[in-house]
Order: C-alpha cells, then sequence, then structure tokens
C-alpha cells in the first residue's frame, strides 16, 4: 500500500471503480467469454493478449506481461504517479477523496493545487463577465472583426482583461492570499514598489482547460500592436506547456474514440473550425509537439491529421513532429499533415473556403509516411552518386528504426531500398542493421503445493471462507511461503469482498513480495475452474499434514535424545491422534 494513504481509503476507492470501464476509455475491448480481449497498448502486437478480469479488477499481458489493478494501469498508460492515477480516478468516477486522513505531504499537495484551482476559476470569470460589460466594446468589436460568434465566446468561456479587472475586484484586491496565488501563476506581477500589475491587461482572454475540465493557464492575445501577439499564465503547479492541449476537455467530453483529432497551432484556429463544425480540434499553444501531447491524443483517437503552413517553417514544424511521432506508429495508428496556402491560417482559410472546402483538405491531408519519403528522398536532386546514397542512408535509418511497427519498417526500407538501388531483402536489413524488438517469454514458475495455493487464493479470494482447519494453527509451522499465504488469508477474512486488483494494492510498496504476487495472480496454475476449490482444501488439508508430520518428527527426535516435558509430551499426543485419524486432520 503506497505509504501516504491509509490502507482502507485507497480500498474504499477501488470499491468505486470497475477498471473495465475506466480501460475502454483508452483502448477498444472485446468480451470474449468471462474476460475482455485486446491489443496490447505497452508493446507492439498483431493478436490481442492483453486481457482484463473484470471480477478480480486485474489486467494481465500474455504477450509482455504488464499486469496489475486499475492504478497500475493507468501509471503505465498515462506516465504517471500514483497520486495522480488516484486522481485521474476520483475525476473518472467523480469520487470524493477524503485527503483529511492522508499523508501530511500529501494533504499539502491536494491544498496546493486546490487554492490554485480556485484562484485562476475567479480570475477566469471574472475575464469573462467583464467581456460582457459595456466598457469591453473595443474587445467585443475585435472579437466580431475575427467573426466570432456569441456561441463560441460562451462555449470557450471568452474574456476580456482591461487594466484592473483583477486588482479592482474587492473580493481580490482584500485578500492577500489571492494576490499571492495569482502572483504564483503568473497572471499578476509585482512591480519594483512592490505594488501589482496585471500581465494580461488589454488582452483577450483564453481560459486552458485540462482534460477533466479544471482551469489550469489563461491565455491572452493582444488587441493592439503590442507584442507579443500572444502569452500564456505561467508553468505552475498544476500546468506544464509542454503536456497541455487548448480544446482538449471538449474532446474529452465525448465517451467513445473519435475518427480524428485536428492539431492546429493557436487559439483562435480551434475557435474558428469548431464554428465551422470542426469539432475535434485541439491546438499545442504554439508550441512544438511533445511526446506527452501525442499520447493523450492517440488516447482520444487512431489518427491525428496536424494542420501547418505551407511554407519552409510550416514544412519544417511538420518535420519536427514527424521524428516525435514516429516512435508512436503501430499497426492500427496513423498520422497526417495539411499544408495550407502560404500566408494562411486555419482560421483565416475556414473563413473564406467554409466547411465543406476545409474537410476537403482533411481528407486529401498527407500521410506521414509520404511526407517523410517525400523530404528524404529530395526530387529536386537525383540521387545518381554513391556520396547522396550515403547521406540519404544515414538519415533514413535512426528514423525508420523508431517505427516499432514491422511491417510499416519493411515498407519504408523497400521504398528507399527501390530509391538506393537495393531490392535484395537480406541486403536490405543488414544496411539497416535491425535491432530485434520486444521479445517475452511466458512466465516460467515451477509448481509448488505452497505456489498453487497462493495462486489460487490471489485469483479467487473468496475461497479464503472453505478453510477446512484452524488456519491460525498454521503460523506455528515454518514452510517456505506459508507466512506470505498467511497474509493474503488475513486481508481476504478481513475485507470479505476484496478482489485480485485490491490485494495488490496492499503490497505496493513491499516490492519483493508484489513480484511474487503479480506472476502468481496472472500465473495459469492449469487448474480447471470448476475444480478450484476441491484442489483448495486438497491442498491445505496436505500442507497442514506435512506440517503436522515435521513437528511429530522434531519432537521424537528430542524425545530419544533429551527427553520431552510434560507440554510437549501433551503436544505429540496430540499430533499423534490427529496423523492417525483417516482425514489427516
Amino acid at each position: 500500500m503506497n505509504y501516504f494513504i491509509p490502507p482502507d481509503i485507497i480500498k474504499n476507492i477501488l470499491d468505486q471503480t470497475n477498471i473495465v470501464q475506466l480501460i475502454e476509455m483508452y483502448i477498444k475491448l472485446q468480451k470474449i467469454g468471462k474476460n475482455y480481449y485486446s491489443i496490447c497498448p505497452f508493446h507492439n502486437e498483431k493478436t490481442p493478449s492483453f486481457s482484463i478480469n473484470e471480477n478480480k479488477q486485474y489486467f494481465h499481458c500474455f504477450g509482455c506481461n504488464a499486469h496489475g489493478n486499475i492504478i497500475d494501469f493507468l501509471m503505465k498508460y498515462n506516465q504517471s504517479s500514483f497520486l495522480d492515477s488516484i486522481q485521474t480516478i476520483s475525476n473518472v468516477f467523480n469520487i470524493h477523496i477524503p485527503y483529511k486522513f492522508f499523508n501530511e505531504k500529501i494533504q499539502q499537495q491536494y491544498c496546493k493545487k486546490k487554492k490554485l484551482y480556485k484562484i485562476i476559476e475567479i480570475a477566469s470569470k471574472l475575464y469573462y463577465f467583464n467581456l460582457q460589460n459595456k466598457n469591453s466594446h473595443i474587445a467585443q468589436k475585435y472579437l466580431k472583426k475575427r467573426k466570432i460568434n456569441n456561441a463560441m465566446i460562451k462555449y470557450f468561456q471568452i474574456g476580456f482583461a482591461q487594466i484592473n479587472t483583477l486588482l479592482s475586484n474587492p473580493i481580490i484586491k482584500k485578500n492577500k492570499k489571492y494576490i499571492y496565488s495569482l502572483i504564483k501563476l503568473g497572471i499578476l506581477y509585482n512591480n519594483t514598489n512592490n505594488t501589482q500589475y496585471e500581465r494580461f491587461k488589454n488582452r483577450i482572454i483564453f481560459p486552458i482547460q485540462n482534460k477533466y475540465g479544471k482551469i489550469i493557464a489563461l491565455g491572452g492575445r493582444t488587441i493592439n500592436a503590442n507584442n507579443p501577439k500572444y502569452i500564456n499564465s505561467s508553468n505552475t503547479y498544476i500546468f506544464n506547456k509542454s503536456n497541455i492541449l487548448y480544446g482538449i476537455y471538449q474532446i474529452y467530453q465525448k465517451k467513445n474514440k473519435i475518427k480524428y483529432i485536428l492539431v492546429v497551432e493557436g487559439y483562435f484556429d480551434v475557435i474558428s473550425l469548431v464554428q465551422y463544425n470542426i469539432k475535434d480540434t485541439v491546438s499545442s499553444l504554439g508550441t512544438i509537439t511533445t511526446k506527452n501531447q501525442i499520447k493523450v491524443l492517440f488516447q482520444k483517437t487512431d489518427n491525428i491529421i496536424y494542420c501547418y503552413d505551407g511554407d519552409v517553417a510550416g514544412i519544417k514544424a511538420a518535420w519536427r513532429t514527424l521524428k516525435i511521432a514516429l516512435s508512436y506508429l503501430i499497426n492500427y495508428r496513423s498520422i497526417k499533415f495539411i499544408f495550407l496556402p502560404q500566408g494562411e491560417d486555419p482560421d483565416s482559410i475556414i473563413h473564406k473556403e467554409g466547411t465543406k472546402k476545409f474537410k476537403k483538405r482533411i481528407k486529401n491531408s498527407v500521410n506521414i509516411f509520404d511526407f517523410f519519403l517525400m523530404n528524404i528522398i529530395n526530387q529536386k536532386n537525383k540521387i545518381d552518386s554513391i556520396y547522396k546514397k550515403i547521406q540519404l542512408i544515414k538519415k533514413a535509418i535512426p528514423l525508420i528504426n523508431k517505427i516499432p511497427d514491422k511491417f510499416i519498417r519493411m515498407h519504408l526500407k523497400k521504398k528507399l531500398g527501390i530509391q538506393i538501388g537495393i531490392i535484395d531483402h537480406y541486403e536490405l536489413n543488414k544496411l539497416f542493421q535491425e535491432k530485434k524488438y520486444y521479445h517475452y517469454n511466458i512466465l516460467d514458475i515451477k509448481p509448488t503445493n505452497m505456489r498453487i495455493l497462493i495462486s489460487l487464493i490471489l485469483q479467487k479470494p473468496n475461497l479464503h471462507q472453505i478453510i477446512p482447519c484452524s488456519i491460525y494453527e498454521f503460523k506455528k509451522m515454518h514452510i517456505p511461503g506459508l507466512s506470505l499465504f498467511m497474509e493474503i488469508f488475513s486481508l481476504c477474512k478481513q475485507y470479505n469482498h476484496i478482489n485480485t486488483g485490491q490485494i495488490l494494492e496492499f503490497y505496493r510498496t513491499k516490492k519483493k513480495k508484489l513480484n511474487i504476487i503479480n506472476k502468481l495472480a496472472s500465473w495459469n496454475n492449469m487448474i480447471d475452474t470448476k475444480k478450484k476449490k476441491i484442489v483448495f482444501i486438497h491442498l491445505i488439508k496436505k500442507i497442514y499434514q506435512i506440517a503436522l508430520e515435521k513437528k511429530y518428527n522434531t519432537l521424537i527426535h528430542k524425545d530419544r535424545y533429551y527427553g520431552l516435558n510434560i507440554t510437549e509430551k501433551k503436544i505429540l499426543w496430540k499430533i499423534n491422534q490427529q496423523l492417525s485419524k483417516k482425514s489427516h486432520i
């Protein structure tokens, strides 16, 4: 169990979750029999080996051996911390987390976030209501000129910052904690005389939300000739510019996977496209595409389309995106590019062309592999010398080897082979010196009575209800693995309806034990489901008998050489009686 959080709290949180419901938000699942199956999101494969058992609240991949409960899935899939994964569960299932019972460090972290969320939401609302004010006619006129309608202003909660929108508000003015938080968020700045001024003054305000709808930052666009044109509030405890996408909350409002997501560069690009019914659009906030952004997008779609200007800067930006994105391309995912006419951006061109023509641009978008080949094989310069061939190979090989999908790599290698005059498959592979990709072994566990017993109670915790003898006598017996079995049994008895996923959580900080438990929880012990109870009872009896025989032999040995006291003689007599019974109990 994570030492920051009491075990009962985590158990209560997990009681209110459903692993299938959550994982279904990220990957496509198919129910076959009692389990759900999918292509594993953690390694490249063609046939589904990723399995989820709803009763156990546990997932396991038979290909790469990824396994665990709902928290493990989020930590691995989102590359997030334990606490962030708990917060995600809270958001997805609308579970109240009683942070007051948590470790002091977590309480401090939670309070920091809560304060920042609260004050930035207040600031955002003040800016939004300020835009509706008659005194904001300059901003209203500007938005009208940009052809942004009232529905979009309301949908994206667009606001306007006058010179002292926040500082003139009596609630903020009187509260020093609010002032301090606004400075920390990069919305207010301190002057040299220790007075404050608003960083976003005379700017259109765009609230930036995370995928759960929390406002985490503000963006601002000047309405006059001031530079820079666009600014964002500072990176903070709740906001990292490289991880977020403007418009991602609206995307995550949709439960199912989306056909495609269009990625543009600016706030107005997103707003104008949504206004013209191209709704699945986000902005990278003017930054270079990051790995985290690609991961977030592929959680909601299998098709990402990037929209860039058709000039040199746009081509370079697309190439940078390509180099980052190649590592995430597996058989069912695709990335495409739209290149707009020079001098145009999505905001300007959608108003000129309208929805129908822009959707045609989406339909004709350039596949990432075609774009790759076009840039690698520069058509202006013929590859007519050995030196140019060498340059091409040096440029192409590291990029192609990034791609996890074997068939995509093979396709691109063949295309390049034709260009450089090598069409022999063996020679091409030798040239590329391709590293062997993921190779995993199926769990190789030597079956023993104790391992089978532990695997049974892990996979079917309600077996603790049918113990055929006084289990607590086991505590006195020294058998390898028995103490672990006793721990798990005690957990099952304490929490009567506990499942496999919840048992794992109690061992999160006990790494050695967790490793064993993880293996046995997903181990195929080759026992038929209908016979598991019978085998469980038989093993308990067998281990109990072995322990009694061991104790009996020890006492007999002691009696021969040293003699026994009265207590030991009684124990020996009792054991002898038990062993003489037909049931051996």
